[in-house]
């Protein structure tokens, strides 16, 4: 279970000592390594079917996340919008039912935060499962204007929806819903949380970071992205047989150079393996792509140009996949 001690960050990212008294709140031992080689440990007669969660995942619930956070006008990480969003993310956390756990960070000398809801495991509450995305945006005009719709309220959209559906269930493995902080300053709140991770020995075993699922270039005709590297093929593979069996368009990135930089590999980097779906890995790196993404990193990523209809198909697919790591028990 989740101990969560803060460290403090300078205004590069890198950790500085921990201070004193730090620790937000304690439920329990720190994670460690000491889990099950696997999740398919779990008494199998206690579970049940993942992919009947599919129907309870709601395009009203994700358009409405994505309205509300757009409604904040900048999520900035130098802006009060940034403050606003995440204070409004740690009540829907707790409307949840959910302890949010909150772990600050400096940047520049502003204070950003993480935040962390954690559904302990009953099988082996050692053994973690991460979903995370990024709730900061930027654009343009970023002080004043950034809705970032698409990039990430979509992805903050598909956490909020998983831990909706989930978190009213007992989970064999330990669920962490994660939201960082200062992704768009060079992914720092995943850089400060994984740091710590890998100091208590945390025992993640997967990890689903979505960073814009929303746009999808290609409307209907677009099939989503799924990027892990060699480490997390297995994981790739997870999702890539849960969107066939859902019939969701798909295609996989495991042998690539593309998306570096981003919240999934830095924990990639701290040894977790990780992988993020996308929308539009193509348009950013593939010379020649027919994919465009006008309205990224723009004041014109807002929730009318989104395809709420298959960005819901796709977190359908991440919730699944991830009840799938977690093992929901009757």
């Amino acid at each position: 279970m989740l101990a969560l001690v803060l460290l403090s960050c300078d205004g590069t990212g890198s950790a500085a000592d921990t201070p004193p008294g730090t620790t937000v709140a304690e439920t329990g031992d720190p994670a460690s390594d000491s889990g099950a080689d696997t999740a398919d440990t779990a008494d199998a007669g206690d579970s049940f079917d993942p992919f009947s969660l599919a129907a309870e995942v709601s395009e009203a619930e994700i358009a409405a996340t994505i309205q509300e956070l757009q409604a904040f006008g900048t999520r900035y990480t130098f802006s009060d919008g940034d403050e606003a969003a995440a204070a409004y993310l740690v009540g829907r956390f707790e409307s949840l039912g959910l302890e949010v756990l909150r772990d600050p960070f400096v940047v520049d000398g502003e204070q950003v935060e993480n935040l962390v809801a954690e559904v302990p495991g009953t099988v082996d509450a050692s053994v973690v499962y991460v979903f995370s995305a990024h709730y900061d945006s930027t654009s343009n005009a970023a002080e004043t204007d950034a809705p970032g719709a698409d990039d990430n309220a979509s992805g903050v959209a598909a956490v909020l929806e998983a831990a909706r559906v989930l978190s009213g269930r007992p989970l064999a493995y330990t669920a962490w819903f994660v939201l960082t902080g200062a992704e768009e300053q060079g992914s720092l709140g995943s850089a400060h949380l994984t740091e710590w991770m890998v100091e208590q020995g945390v025992d993640a075993r997967g990890v689903i970071a979505p960073d814009m699922i929303g746009y999808w270039p290609l409307g209907n005709d677009d099939a989503m992205d799924i990027l892990g590297d060699p480490a997390s093929a297995a994981l790739v593979a997870d999702m890539e047989a849960v969107a066939n069996e859902l019939g969701v368009p798909n295609q996989t990135w495991i042998d690539h150079q593309y998306c570096y930089g981003d919240d999934h590999t830095n924990f990639q980097n701290a040894g977790f393996p990780a992988i993020t779906p996308m929308d539009c890995v193509e348009a950013h790196n593939v010379r020649g792509s027919e994919e465009e993404t006008p309205h990224y990193h723009r004041t014109t990523d807002t929730i009318d140009t989104l395809n709420l209809g298959f960005t819901t198909r796709v977190a359908q697919v991440t919730t699944v996949t991830f009840a799938t790591w977690v093992q929901p028990q009757r």
